[in-house]
């Protein structure tokens, strides 16, 4: 089963510039993540290839 990687930019208090990485659990669908988090552009998803995953 697949996994969904969301990238989202932030910016801290030190006005330094954040990426952040959410990698969410198999069987979550774009939809919800949309719900979740409307302003993420970039949607990732990660497939199982034996012991690991591959980055689609």
């Amino acid at each position: 089963m697949a996994r969904r990687v969301v990238e989202t930019k932030a910016v801290s208090l030190d006005r330094e510039v954040l990426r952040v990485v959410v990698i969410y659990e198999e069987g979550i669908k774009k939809s919800e993540i949309r719900d979740e988090n409307p302003y993420t552009k970039r949607h990732h998803v990660l497939y199982q290839a034996g012991a690991g995953y591959e980055f689609k």
